[in-house]
C-alpha cells in the first residue's frame, strides 16, 4: 500500500489540478477590444450592457435583467425594490457568504437565520417557518453551490405570509429548478459576476425579476433615484449609483456564450465523481433531487463522516492537498457567528437592531443553528467550479480520496 505524501510517500500528482478560469479566448478580447474602439464606455452610450441583460434573461427566464455593479449590491437593490425598511425581518440561510446577510443590514432591515437541511445544505423550509413573526417582510434564498433550495415549498410558504421571496443565485448561473432557470421562481433573483463566479466578468452583478413594478423599482434606485427614460437631472427618489458599464457587459455576454456548455462539462464530470465515491465510505455528495432538472455547479459540495472515513475532517483535507488534490472547506462558519455579527459591529452601536427601528429583540450572540453549526464544523467540504471542468481533475481526485482512505489508520496514529 503506497504510503499518503503528508507521511513522506509520492503524492498522486505534485502538480495538482489542470486549472484554468476564467477561460478567455480570442472572442473575449475582441469584445474588450470593440469597446475599448468605441469610446461608449458608459452603458446609456452603448449596447453591450442592454443587450447582455436581455440575453441573460433568456438563459434564466427572467423577463427583466438589470446589470449592476457586483452581488452584494445585487441583493441591496432588490430588497429595496422589495421595499425592506427599517425594522423589517429578512429571514436568510445560516451556512452562505455574509453578503446574503449584511446587504438586509445595509438596507436597515434585520437578518434572521434559519437553519439548514443536513443533506443538501441549503435552507429548511420548516425552520423559515418557525422564524415568521408579524415583522417578517422577506426571505433570501441562497441556492449553495448552485444547488436549487426546495422552492415548493419556499413559495408556499412564502404565499401563505405575504412574504417576497428573493432568490440569491450568486452560486447558480445555468441552474434549473423544474425546467425553470434559478433566479426567475421567486419574485427577484441575483446575481454574482465575481471573478470565481462560473459567470463572470471580474466584478458585477445582475437583479432578475418577471415584475415590470420591480424592475422599474430596481432601475430607479441603482440609477441614482432616475426612473426609466428620465431626464439626466430628474431624480424622483434617493438611491446610488450602482450601474454596470459597457466592458462589463461585453465580457458577459462573450462569457454567457460559453456557459452552457461549460454547464453540462460539470455536471457530466461531477456524475463521475458521485459514482466513483459509492464504495467510499465517509464521503457523501449532496441529496439528488429530481426537481433540480440542471445544477450550475459553482461548488460540489461533500459532506464528511468523520466516524465513516476513520480520521477527522482537518487531517483528510491536510492530506488530500498533500497528494495534490486539494479540497477546501466552503462556509464551514454559520454568518452569525462572524465577528460582524456576534459584535454587532454595524450601524451606530448596532442599529438598526437597536436605535428604535426595530421593534423585537435580537442577539446574534446568542443564535443557534444547531445543523449548520453540525455540518460547517465537521462535515462540509467543497470542490471549486473550475476543478469540474476537467475529467482528470475527477480521477484525481478520486485516486486521492481511495489512497487517504487506505491509509487512514496511520494517519490517525500520527495526529
Amino acid at each position: 500500500m503506497p504510503k499518503t505524501a503528508l507521511l513522506g510517500g509520492k503524492p498522486v500528482s505534485a502538480a495538482g489540478y489542470e486549472l484554468k478560469w476564467p477561460v478567455v479566448d480570442e472572442e473575449d478580447v475582441e469584445a474588450a477590444k470593440r469597446v475599448a474602439e468605441s469610446g461608449a464606455w458608459w452603458r446609456f452610450d452603448g449596447k453591450e450592457v442592454e443587450n447582455f441583460e436581455k440575453e441573460f434573461g433568456r438563459c434564466q427566464d427572467a423577463r427583466y435583467v438589470l446589470g449592476v455593479a457586483n452581488g452584494t449590491v445585487a441583493l441591496e437593490v432588490a430588497l429595496r425594490a422589495c421595499g425592506i425598511e427599517a425594522g423589517d425581518e429578512v429571514i436568510v440561510p445560516a451556512i452562505t457568504f455574509i453578503a446574503s446577510a449584511s446587504a438586509v443590514l445595509l438596507v436597515q432591515g434585520i437578518p434572521v437565520f434559519a437553519d439548514i437541511l443536513e443533506d443538501t445544505c441549503q435552507i429548511d423550509p420548516a425552520d423559515i417557518e418557525r422564524k415568521i413573526t408579524e415583522r417578517t417582510r422577506a426571505i433570501v434564498v441562497v441556492h449553495y453551490g448552485g444547488y436549487p433550495a426546495d422552492m415548493d415549498d419556499i413559495l408556499s410558504i412564502a404565499r401563505a405570509h405575504g412574504l417576497k421571496v428573493i432568490e440569491d443565485a450568486a452560486h447558480a448561473h445555468g441552474s434549473e429548478w423544474r425546467g425553470t432557470g434559478a433566479g426567475s421562481l421567486g419574485d427577484m433573483g441575483t446575481f454574482s459576476f465575481q471573478q470565481s463566479k462560473t459567470l463572470t466578468c471580474g466584478e458585477g452583478g445582475a437583479v432578475a425579476t418577471n415584475s415590470e413594478d420591480l424592475y422599474n423599482k430596481a432601475f430607479a434606485y441603482h440609477h441614482i433615484g432616475r426612473v426609466i427614460g428620465s431626464d439626466k437631472y430628474e431624480h424622483t427618489s434617493v438611491g446610488p449609483n450602482y450601474r454596470m458599464n459597457e466592458f462589463q457587459g461585453a465580457i458577459l455576454r462573450t462569457q454567457l456564450g460559453k456557459l452552457l456548455q461549460q454547464t453540462e462539462t460539470r455536471m457530466k464530470n461531477a456524475a463521475i465523481l458521485a459514482r466513483g465515491l459509492e464504495d467510499l465510505p465517509g464521503l457523501q455528495s449532496l441529496k439528488k433531487d429530481l426537481r433540480i432538472t440542471r445544477r450550475g455547479y459553482y461548488l460540489y459540495v461533500l459532506l464528511f463522516d468523520e466516524e465513516a472515513f476513520g480520521i477527522g475532517r482537518e487531517r483528510f483535507m491536510q492530506a488530500m492537498k498533500a497528494e495534490g488534490a486539494e479540497l477546501l472547506p466552503g462556509n464551514s462558519v454559520p454568518v452569525y457567528r462572524l465577528p460582524a455579527f456576534r459584535e454587532m459591529s454595524f450601524g451606530r452601536k448596532g442599529c438598526p437592531l437597536t436605535c428604535g427601528h426595530y421593534q423585537g429583540k435580537m442577539d446574534y450572540s446568542r443564535v443557534s443553528c444547531p445543523v449548520a453549526e453540525k455540518v460547517g464544523g465537521r462535515r462540509l467540504m467543497v470542490l471549486l467550479n473550475e476543478v469540474l471542468l476537467k475529467e482528470g481533475n475527477i480521477r484525481l481526485f478520486l485516486e486521492a480520496a481511495h489512497k487517504v482512505y487506505e491509509n487512514r489508520a496511520e494517519l490517525l496514529e500520527k495526529t
